[in-house]
């Protein structure tokens, strides 16, 4: 019988294509961790000994600016996501960032990344899954770059909306969004409303759902956003 930890391990996308005797061993020492909003999974200079994948909620990455009093987030994921994919690779490293979790409660499979690390290195399978997840979310960074950077803030939340449109997401808060997006809480705030007044979303408190993934697309996608 498939275990909780195996089924997540086989839906992550880090995993996609992998065999699922592969990830048994993986699971076998892996755990869930339960987080309530505003527990650190890990803070920016703590030793790498742990990879997450989220199970439940979601977790956001920020770093510190320059003389700490702000923070710059650089990514929120949600479930099936890895958090410190890429860190639980480098050898005797430390994590480049802080994560913590955004809703109560956050449920995450930790995983050691001795363990990781000797498993997807020494199966083929694995390790291409994890090379081309790498790639993948390469590509997204430098897409999400350039969207920060030439794109309107229309277009921005649309095509954040829409890697989350699969099922209900759990917003960060108007000044964490504003973060990722660049911009300011009251225009996040002003632009959720005008969304949501046109029924391409549904909020209900912090709570948001796609009910127009098209019309998003068409925002996330053309001009005039």
């Amino acid at each position: 019988m498939t275990s909780p930890a195996e089924r997540l391990l086989g839906q992550a996308p880090i995993f996609r294509g992998a065999d699922p005797a592969d990830l048994e061993p993986l699971a076998a020492l892996a755990s869930f961790q339960l987080f309530a909003r505003g527990e650190h999974l890990f803070r920016a200079g703590d030793p790498v000994d742990t990879m997450y994948v989220v199970s439940a909620g979601s977790v956001r990455v920020y770093r510190l600016a320059r003389g700490g009093t702000r923070e710059l987030t650089l990514h929120v994921e949600g479930p099936r996501q890895v958090v410190a994919g890429v860190a639980a690779f480098e050898a005797q490293a430390r994590y480049p960032a802080s994560a913590v979790a955004l809703a109560t409660p956050t449920e995450v499979l930790a995983l050691p990344v001795g363990v990781v690390r000797e498993r997807v290195l020494g199966t083929p399978a694995l390790a291409g899954a994890v090379i081309g997840y790498f790639a993948r979310r390469q590509a997204e960074l430098l897409a999400r770059v350039e969207r920060l950077v030439f794109s309107e803030l229309g277009e921005r939340l649309a095509a954040y909306l829409l890697e989350h449109a699969g099922e209900p997401h759990a917003l960060p808060t108007n000044s964490e969004l504003a973060a990722l997006l660049g911009t300011v809480p009251e225009l996040v705030s002003r632009k959720l409303g005008e969304f949501y007044r046109l029924n391409l979303i549904v909020l209900e408190r912090r709570t948001v759902r796609v009910v127009d993934a098209a019309e998003l697309a068409r925002l996330a996608g053309g001009p005039g956003a």
